[in-house]
């Protein structure tokens, strides 16, 4: 059926996923519910690709946080020389304080862009294709993930260059935390306790879907579904 008023891409990204994580949780074969729009060849035997859309990379980046000290003289005599030669001593501390603060806030680490691409979540891995190429993962070689916020995880582990973080942004980055737990880390916290999702989302997105369209909540990771029966390898 068609979607409901009120019902966004984001929405339909996530009741997907909703749909094949509850159909992995039940040890069904997890199927894309629309045939998915990617380049990529499954390299695996049996995988299946689930989802593909847009992904904005994150890397850890720190400014070099130098500072340069202002020490330019000047002295001048007089009442009037002696009251600007105040003012200019002080205006350098000034300055010299900011620039420290400036040095200190350029050395504090931060994300920053490092490109975009195309994610595809599969039941095995996943990958990214970008203008450098095809960067193929499974979920082995990911040693830590996490939902930062709706719509975007922190993923640790090793690539063919060695090891990595990064924040991956996507529509799907909710499908790629799950189906990476519920294959390697059943017992994550987030999977565990249903925060892996955005807060109230589910009860809302219900409200708004036509109850047969509706997945089956009760096998949903965390509060509404059992997470720890959850295990094996991917279907």
């Amino acid at each position: 059926m068609g979607d409901q008023p009120g019902w966004s891409d984001r929405d339909r990204a996530l009741w997907d996923t909703c749909e094949m994580v509850a159909a992995r949780v039940r040890g069904l074969p997890v199927r894309p519910p629309a045939p998915v729009a990617s380049p990529v060849r499954p390299m695996a035997d049996g995988e299946t690709l689930l989802a593909a859309g847009p992904v904005t990379r994150y890397v850890v980046q720190a400014g070099d946080g130098s500072y340069r000290r202002s020490s330019g003289f000047f002295f001048a005599t007089g009442a009037v020389g002696l009251a600007a030669t105040a003012a200019v001593a002080a205006g350098q501390v000034l300055g010299n304080s900011r620039r420290k603060k400036a040095a200190r806030r350029d050395a504090a680490p931060r994300w920053e862009p490092a490109g975009t691409g195309l994610l595809t979540v599969s039941t095995h891995g996943f990958y990214i294709w970008a203008p450098g190429g095809l960067a193929p993962w499974s979920y082995a070689a990911v040693g830590a993930c996490e939902v930062g916020r709706p719509g975007l995880i922190d993923l640790s582990g090793q690539s063919t260059a060695g090891p990595v973080r990064w924040l991956l942004e996507s529509d799907w980055a909710e499908l790629l935390f799950a189906m990476w737990a519920l294959a390697a880390h059943p017992a994550h916290p987030q999977l565990s306790t249903g925060a892996w999702l955005p807060p109230g989302w589910l009860e809302q997105a219900a409200r708004l879907r036509d109850p047969a369209a509706r997945p089956t909540v009760g096998q949903l990771p965390g509060p509404a579904g059992p997470a720890g029966s959850a295990s094996g390898s991917p279907t």
